[in-house]
């Protein structure tokens, strides 16, 4: 389920063609300029949550071939296997709650009839005939256990110098899901100055997703015990980055991004609710959320590389904000260890992260009955506001010289602001439990 991640293919993108676009100086002073062999990096990531939440398994093999001239091209090829709990948006209770999974057909038991689901013109839109339910004890947040899903992605990627200063790069990007397709592109020019002690570039991305939710989509604001579906949606996404990178002096290294999308379409998560209650806090049931059909989204981005010693140290910090109401700041820190003088030395490399943000405009933990709806809403807790801190550590050991094995372990924590009500019915339950995540990689990287 894409909208179940953080990162989308534009992003990633975005990403990848900025780091493109400042990659011809540091590539230039390599000195490499005829064919290089074949590189390959090979990792497994294991990821999970606490609480009987998600838990995935991502193998990721990249090969990278330099034929010489800074001509280069990259393939990556990933797989994830998401199981486990994703919350479905409503708040913990008192009493028992029961819930459909997204194929149901209603929240009764199952009758073995096929129910057939259409769009006002006529289209088919689904045929079911299982209905799975899942009950939520009291006091524990909504968790649908049932929750799986699978992903494939393929991404390439070209870069080659155009006349003496500029270098030009272009990518795609393809992955299926079980409810969804995205295939995008990207295309990124930039110029060095200076003997190439400043390189200027410009990054664009587009993406098209096509999202076909198990099921069918759920009508919008809907209410939830009508389950009424609706057929495939889309979205759609356009992106672009302006990078600056400066070598400052033989040891520090530093750049600035500016970075902008914009999403339009179906921006849904067609799989979470939102707990409708009284003035008491009881519940009086559960509407499908709705959110606006654009976001964009604006960022910048200042990075350091700094040479000590034998140590090399990575520092950067990142504001963001978007037209649904979200402002973030993240600063990170890598600090890699050499533990001799020797190249290509065993090392150490520390990892931190804290990251904040603001809700979204819409964003509540749930709906008073007693009131008018708005027009969106959402109780996702990834648009709640809160905090993430990451601490981690890799290690990397040198095998030969040409092949390196490295293992990293990290952990994150998210703590929400706002986790309570004063609600009678609502003392004394956690609304928005914390996250805490382990999460460990290994990785083999080889020339060949």
């Amino acid at each position: 389920m894409q909208l179940k991640r953080s990162p989308g293919a534009l992003r990633r993108g975005l990403m990848a063609a900025t780091c493109s676009l400042l990659a011809p100086a540091a590539m230039a002073q390599s000195g490499a300029e005829g064919e290089q062999p074949w590189q390959a990096d090979a990792g497994l990531l294991y990821y999970k949550e606490n609480g009987g939440r998600v838990q995935t398994a991502e193998p990721v093999v990249a090969l990278r071939k330099d034929y010489g001239d800074e001509r280069v091209l990259d393939l990556t090829f990933s797989f994830d296997s998401l199981s486990g709990g994703s919350p479905n948006g409503a708040i913990p209770s008192k009493k028992a709650q029961t819930f459909a999974t997204p194929s149901g057909t209603s929240l009764k038991a199952a009758s073995g009839v096929p129910v057939t689901y259409t769009t006002a013109s006529g289209q088919t839109v689904a045929t079911l005939s299982k209905v799975t339910l899942y009950t939520v004890a009291p006091g524990e947040l909504p968790l649908d256990k049932n929750f799986y899903d699978r992903r494939l992605a393929v991404d390439i990627g070209w870069s080659q110098p155009l006349g003496a200063n500029n270098h030009v790069s272009v990518g795609g990007h393809l992955s299926k899901e079980l409810d969804f397709l995205s295939a995008g592109g990207s295309a990124s020019i930039s110029r060095d100055f200076d003997s190439k002690n400043t390189t200027l570039g410009l990054s664009v991305n587009g993406e098209i997703d096509s999202i076909q939710p198990i099921g069918g989509a759920p009508v919008e604001g809907s209410e939830y015990t009508l389950l009424e579906k609706q057929g495939h949606k889309s979205k759609d996404v356009l992106g672009a980055a302006l990078g600056l990178t400066q070598v400052m002096t033989r040891i520090w290294v530093t750049q600035i991004n500016l970075a902008y999308d914009s999403s339009h379409g179906y921006l849904t998560d067609p799989y979470k609710v939102v707990s409708v209650l009284d003035g008491s806090g009881a519940n009086l049931g559960y509407r499908f959320e709705t959110r606006p059909g654009d976001r964009t989204r604006e960022s910048i981005y200042f990075g350091n590389k700094v040479a000590i010693g034998h140590t090399a140290l990575d520092l950067s910090a990142r504001h963001g904000k978007d037209s649904w109401g979200i402002k973030s700041d993240t600063v990170d820190a890598r600090w890699r260890f050499n533990l001799s003088d020797d190249e290509g030395a065993l090392y150490l490399e520390p990892h931190a992260r804290w990251y904040r943000q603001s809700a979204a405009d819409f964003y509540s933990l749930y709906l008073d009955g007693g009131s008018a709806l708005p027009a969106h809403y959402s109780a996702d807790q990834r648009l709640a506001a809160f905090t993430g801190k990451t601490l981690g550590l890799k290690l990397g050991v040198p095998v030969g010289d040409t092949s390196e094995f490295s293992v990293r372990l990290e952990s994150y924590q998210q703590t929400p602001k706002v986790t309570t009500s004063a609600l009678p019915q609502l003392i004394g339950l956690d609304l928005n439990p914390g996250l805490k995540t382990v999460i460990f990689q290994v990785g083999w990287h080889q020339q060949f």
